[in-house]
């Protein structure tokens, strides 16, 4: 059974969902142009050369959609916008979408994937030489609902750690929660890989990174308003073949890949902090290059999701996810 402390997190995280989702369901997309096709998105950093290629490469334009970004800043802003009907649809965790389908109100598909594996670390004071360690230590996260606990509960779990015994301290944004530990006032944080080349030098040890302890983590799926792949299902086929060819691209020419990166950190291509998340998402391959939708790392999040005995249904899995677009977009590729 799930430490009780991870109980309460998962079942604030389903009430949060159920509220914002539930209250938002029903609107109507707010660009009714066929070809027109609107995501919301989180902020990206080191990860942009990927994420970003697309736009960079202007192939969305080339497969004769055009796509617009709406940047959001946390899930609590981006399943309701979704729901709205404000954007076609999201780049987000799955989580949401698995606790929404338990009635909300929220009618969505999830239609392929931009970053499938979660590239985030824990790191620690210098006095910590693993996760074993943290027990009865304080953990700088987001919020009790944001995906800083949450992964930091499943990666502690994985590593035998109570995640009931940890104390949780609200530490900010990323860079925020890394900061709380360099100058102590949290003994470790989980936040994204971007900061383990610059761990040492700032006397922080790096514990471990979820790609080892929980690969089957899932971080960035595509998931669409069934209203907008009613309305607009060629505009969600033309932007999954450009999402293809963006992260295609990418991996195949990694050096811009680092430069779009540091463009977007405001740096250069060969700072460590662009090059060490290219290398560790190539090397873990947490980027599928045909967008595809794995199916394990949705049943793990259900796992999760059952453990803490917040889905009260039976969740058809199989039902929430729609192949038909991202096979498409292949189709338009070969051709």
């Amino acid at each position: 059974m799930m430490p009780r402390a991870r109980r309460c997190l998962a079942a604030a995280f389903a009430m949060a969902m159920a509220v914002t989702v539930g209250g938002c369901a029903g609107g109507d997309s707010a660009n009714s142009d066929p070809l027109t096709w609107r995501v919301g998105v989180m902020p990206c950093a080191s990860d942009c050369g990927f994420l970003h290629m697309a736009q960079e490469k202007d192939f969305y334009a080339k497969h004769g959609v055009n796509v617009e970004f709406v940047t959001l800043q946390s899930a609590s802003q981006i399943y309701p916008a979704l729901a709205a009907g404000e954007v076609d649809a999201i780049e987000q965790s799955p989580g949401g979408l698995l606790i929404a389908a338990q009635g909300s109100g929220l009618r969505a598909h999830i239609i392929g994937s931009s970053m499938q594996g979660m590239p985030y670390a824990i790191y620690a004071r210098e006095q910590y030489d693993s996760v074993a360690d943290l027990e009865g230590r304080s953990m700088a996260i987001s919020s009790p609902t944001g995906a800083p606990a949450l992964v930091a509960a499943s990666m502690l779990q994985e590593s035998g750690v109570d995640w009931s015994s940890v104390e949780p301290l609200n530490a900010g944004g990323n860079a925020d929660r890394y900061r709380a530990v360099v100058a102590g006032t949290a003994d470790a944080a989980s936040s994204p890989a971007d900061y383990v080349p610059q761990a040492e030098a700032d006397g922080v040890n790096v514990l471990a990174l979820s790609p080892d302890v929980i690969p089957q983590y899932p971080r960035y799926m595509i998931i669409a308003n069934d209203k907008s792949l009613d309305r607009k299902p060629e505009a969600a086929t033309r932007y999954l073949a450009g999402l293809i060819e963006g992260l295609r691209y990418a991996y195949d020419h990694q050096d811009e890949a680092m430069r779009v990166a540091a463009e977007g950190m405001d740096t250069t291509p060969d700072d460590p902090l662009v090059t060490y998340m290219n290398d560790l998402i190539v090397e873990r391959q947490l980027v599928d290059r045909d967008a595809g939708i794995d199916m394990e790392m949705l049943q793990y999040q259900e796992d999760v999701l059952e453990e803490a005995d917040q889905l009260t249904a039976d969740i058809d899995l199989e039902g929430l996810v729609d192949t038909s677009y991202q096979e498409a977009a292949l189709r338009m590729l070969e051709e």
